[in-house]
């Protein structure tokens, strides 16, 4: 979005799109840090089944947090995509199911 930097409503804008991209994050962080945590403390043995869930709704919800930023990244228009998902350490996993979660 082009905004004169001049126009105090302008900038006003673009410091909200700046706060929103950067709470959405460190949402994405968050779950991603969720997410690889309970790969390491579950990886010595075979799930259980409410380990099984747990995992999925932890990646579900890494996954639809890196599509969130990814939009609004584009919406921005931040260069780099590419390199977005190596600079964040994004699993391959995650990647794979970028999109939003199925709600049950």
């Amino acid at each position: 979005m082009d905004l004169d930097a001049d126009n105090p409503l302008a900038v006003e804008i673009r410091q909200e799109m700046a706060a929103a991209y950067f709470a959405a994050c460190k949402r994405m962080l968050s779950a991603l840090d969720a997410f690889k945590a309970f790969n390491l403390a579950t990886s010595s043995s075979p799930l259980t089944d409410n380990e099984t869930r747990r995992r999925t709704e932890l990646l579900e919800e890494a996954a639809e947090r890196v599509y969130f930023v990814l939009i609004q990244r584009e919406a921005i228009k931040l260069p780099g995509s590419v390199a977005f998902f190596d600079d964040y350490e994004v699993p391959h996993e995650v990647r794979a199911h970028l999109g939003p979660r199925r709600r049950r």
